[in-house]
């Protein structure tokens, strides 16, 4: 470390003792920071001289009559508005000095307004919508910045624009909302009380109806009762029918019988006469009996069906006069229930059209029922009459019985027989008709039950109907209360010209701002300050020489001659840093910790100048222009004046690898506020840029020697270009290299030479095809990135082939090198090499030294030619 503090204190001792060099070292430290301070102060509110940016505007508009408000010209309306806006140099021309002036530079831009414009922005009231619309020149060759804004001030027409038509037209549109709501509350009020009486009226109708119904089913109801008491009793006549028939059939045979034995015992006629008289009397009381019975019953039948007539044709009636009435409502029916209703009334009809049909069917059975009646009636009267004569006469005659009697009394027998078979006849005729009527009953017991439930279905519906006509009355009641008449009754109270206020201003934004900035130049500080920054540590390396040389220092190792020099650039480094900063804050940016601003430029310095000094001195000029490269590739990728994310997405990919994106974000956290530990983890990051630095610096250097010293010597024969040709930019010996040229013997030294001799050879043609590459694909490649779309891709192939270009011709120049320094080694004596080991290694150790001392001692004291020296040591 002595060493280091000597090269170190030998140079500020050399520039203290130089006016001059004190005068290049302190402009050094503060030329850097210039770029940061004019470029903050030209960014310090920009937008605040934008008054003087003349913007030419030009009205042609005639005006169009707008509702209400009559005539308007909007036209007007703008140019009066913007007489009274400084943010832009507005000047009002004709349309023809407009865009003469535009196009020759005077005007940045034009806005035109056409002569149909307010009658474009009226068409939003007739409805006849035309989008109104306005001329914008603007000239984007004057200025990459001025279109942006000259963009606003557009923008600014277009929004008073907006402001006061939207104001025009809301008032107007206001007046008619109001007016109209006015209408339809009144019509509204007059509407809803006939409508409810209507529907109130339509409710107990249907109510009425549906009661009617009630009775009806009712009715019906009793009428199915009668019924099936009418079939129980059409049962009893059939049976009674049967046995009376059947009666009828013994008593026929009896008087057969009788009248036989009458012929036969003519003889005992007299003492027969009063039981043949006898017999006739009691078959006379049992026919009259079963005729009486008979007669009793169907006039019981023919009472209750004519009953049953009746209540059917006053059902059929009532069926009827329902159907009418049903007819006569469906016009208040609502539409949603029409269907239903019609499809009750459908059913309704069919009904009744049956119940028609039954009740003649039943009229005509109970009149045959009633003529068979009368006619068994006669028939039994007949019969009676004739028994009677016949037995009155049996008793006057008796005396005469043999001569008149018994023909009389056969006569009677005949007679009776013949009444009694037609007896049984009219009988049996009966049973059909009355199994007819109980057939017809079955039908209009099975029409009754469906004209019931017809009857129910049509009460359940008009119910419903009445519930919903009811329901709607009583809604039509509430409408005066309802929200939407209270929103009339609002509507009617509002005033058009605050709607149009409101509506040329319906937001208002409310601004928050978490860590405020007062200005723009302090919002750039962070940027600017680190690009000076680096700049200043790009001017050292220009100003300074990179290696260490002096004969008063001695032999160095490049570590020592690293750190020796590095020394002098922290300070110098240090010291652009504080007085970049301190400047800044001098010039009154926002910065909440001034301390935290300082110290993190003193980070940000040592950081730069680590990166600058070791790819400078590792790479010689190629790692000065990769420094150049860098800063290039930092401008844009570090979001020091854009958000990262409007950047292609190359630079958002190098984003976290470039060292300006962790020292701006610490510099803004020291400027606009803290954010928990923020501030600290991006200083932490920024520094950790230091350990590749050093590595480059102090590793990979010394395995870099060599092509630093081909470069330097390349360049110094170019006679103009800088190089230095100093120790340590000699060509490195390896200590392999040396003792492998030690121990070789001649054979090997041939075949080298042989080696170099077949490289020689090819080495010019490597090398044009090398220049060739260099030429023709930069060439074609920029070629290309005339028609393609991704044109930053093809730009960074263009770069990494040009690289490639430079890195192939570097081989190859090296290894035609390296060949010609192993030729050259391999014409050395062996007291030569150690004299070159020495001058490479001798300053490492004690214990090297006095190895390489006693080598070089044994050597000579063994050499027979007392001319042999170390005659030619290759400094190259």
């Amino acid at each position: 470390m002595n060493v280091v503090w000597n090269i170190f204190l030998h140079d500020i001792k050399r520039i203290l003792k130089n006016p001059i060099a004190v005068l290049v070292t302190i402009g050094v430290c503060i030329i850097p920071s210039l770029y940061a301070w004019f470029n903050i102060a030209a960014n310090w509110d920009p937008y605040k001289n934008t008054q003087t940016m003349p913007i030419a505007v030009v009205s042609e508009d005639v005006g169009a009559e707008v509702g209400s408000q009559g005539h308007i010209n909007a036209g007007d309306l703008v140019v009066d508005k913007l007489k009274d806006n400084n943010q832009l140099q507005w000047t009002f021309v004709s349309k023809e000095e407009a865009l003469d002036g535009v196009y020759s530079g005077r005007f940045y831009a034009a806005v035109v307004i056409p002569s149909n414009f307010t009658q474009s922005l009226a068409s939003v009231i007739s409805g006849n919508l035309e989008r109104p619309q306005i001329e914008y020149f603007v000239n984007e060759k004057l200025n990459p910045v001025a279109p942006k804004v000259t963009d606003s001030g557009a923008k600014t027409i277009e929004t008073q624009i907006n402001e006061q038509f939207l104001s025009k037209v809301a008032e107007v549109i206001s007046e008619h909302v109001v007016d109209l709501a006015g209408t339809i509350s009144s019509q509204v009020i007059s509407s809803e009380t006939g409508l409810a009486g209507d529907l109130a009226q339509t409710s107990n109708n249907l109510n009425e109806i549906s009661s009617n119904l009630a009775q009806t089913s009712t009715a019906l109801a009793d009428a199915q009762t009668t019924l099936a008491h009418t079939q129980s009793t059409l049962d009893i006549l059939i049976k009674t029918s049967d046995s009376s028939h059947q009666t009828l059939d013994d008593i026929t045979s009896q008087l057969t019988q009788a009248r036989n034995d009458t012929t036969t015992l003519a003889s005992k006629l007299s003492s027969a006469l009063a039981v043949g008289s006898t017999q006739l009397t009691d078959a006379s009381n049992k026919a009259n009996t079963a005729v009486g019975v008979i007669t009793g019953r169907v006039s019981t039948a023919l009472s209750t069906a004519e009953g049953s007539v009746t209540s059917a044709q006053s059902l059929v009636q009532s069926h009827q006069q329902l159907l009418q009435e049903l007819l006569a409502l469906r016009p208040l029916v609502p539409t949603f229930q029409q269907s239903q209703f019609d499809s009750v009334i459908s059913t309704l009809t069919t009904q009744v059209s049956n119940e028609q049909a039954a009740l003649v069917r039943v009229q005509v059975a109970v009149s045959d029922l009633e003529a068979n009646n009368n006619s068994l009636s006669s028939v039994s009267n007949s019969l009676n009459n004739t028994i009677t004569t016949s037995v009155s006469a049996a008793a006057d005659a008796q005396n005469t019985l043999a001569t008149t009697t018994i023909p009389g009394l056969n006569a009677a027998y005949d007679s009776f027989w013949g009444a009694a078979n037609t007896l049984s006849s009219t009988t049996a005729s009966i049973k059909p008709t009355l199994l007819q009527i109980k057939a017809i009953l079955s039908q209009l017991e099975n029409a009754l039950a469906q004209a019931q439930d017809a009857s129910q279905l049509t009460q359940n519906s008009l119910s419903n109907s009445a519930k919903t006509f009811s329901n709607l009355a009583a809604d039509a009641s509430l409408i005066q209360s309802s929200e939407f008449m209270k929103l009339l009754q609002n509507t009617m109270t509002l005033e058009p010209s605050d709607i149009a206020a409101y509506m040329a201003k319906p937001v208002t934004l409310t601004n928050q701002v978490v860590y405020p900035v007062a200005n723009y130049g302090s919002s750039v500080a962070p940027f600017y300050t680190n690009l000076a920054l680096w700049v200043g540590g790009f001017v050292l390396i220009a100003i300074y020489k990179l290696e260490v040389a002096d004969k008063e220092i001695g032999i160095v190792t490049p570590w020592q001659a690293y750190f020796g020099r590095w020394i002098l650039f922290m300070i110098l480094g240090i010291s652009q840093a504080l007085i970049c900063t301190i400047g800044d804050l001098a010039m009154g940016i926002q910065c909440v910790s001034p301390a935290g601003f300082i110290f993190a430029g003193i980070i940000e310095s040592i950081v730069y100048v680590n990166i600058i000094y070791a790819f400078s001195i590792a790479f010689k000029h190629i790692g000065k222009g990769l420094c150049v490269l860098f800063v290039i590739l930092q401008i844009p990728g570090t979001s020091g004046l854009y958000p990262i994310e409007m950047m292609p997405g190359f630079f958002q990919a190098i984003h976290p690898w470039l060292p300006f994106t962790y020292g701006i974000a610490a510099m803004r956290e020291s400027v606009g506020g803290y954010f928990e530990t923020t501030y600290a983890t991006q200083l932490a990051l920024l520094a950790c840029f230091i350990i590749p630095a050093l590595i480059i610096g102090v590793v990979l250097r010394r395995h870099l020697l060599n092509i630093n010293a081909l470069f330097d010597k390349k360049l110094s024969e170019t006679g103009f270009m800088i190089h230095e040709q100093k120790p340590l930019t000699k060509r490195h010996l390896s200590l392999s290299t040396i003792t492998s040229a030690l121990a070789q013997s001649d054979i090997t030294t041939v075949q080298v030479q042989k080696n170099g001799e077949k490289f020689r050879t090819k080495y010019p043609a490597l090398k044009r095809a090398g220049i060739v590459y260099l030429l023709a694909l930069p060439l074609i490649l920029t070629v290309i990135m005339f028609g393609a779309s991704q044109k930053l891709s093809w730009l960074i192939v263009w770069v990494i082939s040009i690289v490639i270009g430079l890195t192939y011709l570097i081989v190859i120049e090296y290894i035609n090198e390296s060949i010609n320094y192993k030729n050259s080694m391999s014409e050395l004596s062996k007291n030569e090499m150690l004299v070159l080991l020495q001058e490479e290694y001798g300053s490492e150790n004690g214990a090297q030294r006095s190895f390489i001392n006693s080598s070089i001692a044994d050597d000579n004291s063994s050499m027979s030619s007392p001319n042999t020296s170390a005659t030619s040591k290759q400094g190259e």
